[in-house]
């Protein structure tokens, strides 16, 4: 028999008494699919399920300092919300749990769930649960960026699309990439914070050079009589590096970034896999926009950061 210790799943060392905006998961026990189903990439709510979505609406009533965002989500056997936690809350006696006012809150809409879940097994005849209804702790995020926060949205928005992609599904066929994306943001914020959340540098040191190789892409775009109209645009399928705009034309940029020409040109690895899906990534941004009647033209950004200085190269029209 194997044995584990328990992880916490919050940031060592974080203030979350600090305002900022929280991505919160809470998961039911043994993943047991209490809340409803997903049938045709929709889901189908149980009458536990819109229970769980009544009590995530009377969050803001409850506590006056926390916003719950429109977008949240009841899945078969869990739920996805934002909350935006003001820093009024740090010191009322708001919820009545102890502990930091993120746990209090979550703690709070656990509570009141699970008391109207066992009413609904002793009166409307609700599948039982055994021992708890809730996983003991939570899962949460917190977000650093406005980038961030469109991406979890959209993964909220499309989390029944993505069920069989879903590490809480048991018979999930394939790892979903926004698990991947959001595990590369697992890391202690630094002491700074702005508006909207503390503010933290990205943890994979690829992530940081592509970042960084995307500063100088969009800096040049801009000396040339670019109009740059989105950075990192995130859907369900994917995410665009930039979006543009040069004369009445949308550009849509693919950023490639390298330290060396030991594996050839940046712009040699914008394979033929890689422009179809631009293309489709392209066609979704201009339908959302509803800008299906604009010229369009993909470019590709090679930038080499061997040497003294950085080399960055716009190929027009590459594909």
């Amino acid at each position: 028999m194997i044995f584990w210790q328990r992880e916490s799943p919050r940031l060592p060392d974080y203030d979350y008494s600090q305002e900022g905006a929280y991505f919160v998961t809470v998961c039911v026990q043994r993943r047991q699919a209490l809340l409803g189903t997903v049938i045709g990439g929709a889901m189908r709510l149980s009458p536990a399920g819109h229970m769980i979505g009544k009590w995530w609406s009377e969050l803001e009533r409850k506590f006056p300092s926390v916003k719950a965002d429109p977008y949240h989500v009841v899945m078969p056997n869990h739920f996805h919300g934002i909350l935006f936690i003001s820093e009024a809350i740090a010191s009322g006696p708001e919820g009545g749990h102890a502990g930091p006012p993120l746990q209090r809150v979550v703690q709070w809409f656990k509570t009141m769930t699970t008391n109207e879940y066992i009413h609904g097994v002793k009166e409307r005849g609700w599948s039982p649960f055994k021992e708890r209804l809730w996983q003991r702790s939570f899962y949460d995020h917190v977000i650093r960026t406005e980038e961030a926060l469109n991406r979890i949205r959209e993964y909220i928005r499309t989390n029944p699309q993505r069920w069989d992609l879903d590490r809480e599904n048991p018979r999930a066929r394939d790892k979903d990439e926004f698990d991947c994306w959001l595990a590369t943001c697992k890391t202690r914020p630094i002491t700074a914070t702005r508006r909207g959340g503390p503010v933290c540098p990205p943890s994979d040191p690829r992530r940081q050079l592509g970042d960084y190789g995307e500063d100088l892409a969009a800096a040049a775009l801009q000396q040339q009589g670019y109009k740059i109209l989105e950075r990192n645009y995130v859907t369900s399928l994917g995410e665009i590096d930039l979006i543009a705009r040069q004369g009445k034309v949308t550009v849509f940029v693919e950023v490639k970034t390298r330290t060396g020409s030991r594996f050839g040109n940046p712009q040699e690895s914008v394979h033929r896999g890689k422009q179809a899906k631009l293309r489709r990534l392209a066609d979704y941004y201009l339908k959302a926009k509803r800008l299906t009647d604009a010229p369009v033209r993909f470019d590709v950004v090679a930038v080499t950061l061997a040497g003294d200085e950085p080399q960055v190269e716009i190929i027009q029209d590459a594909f």
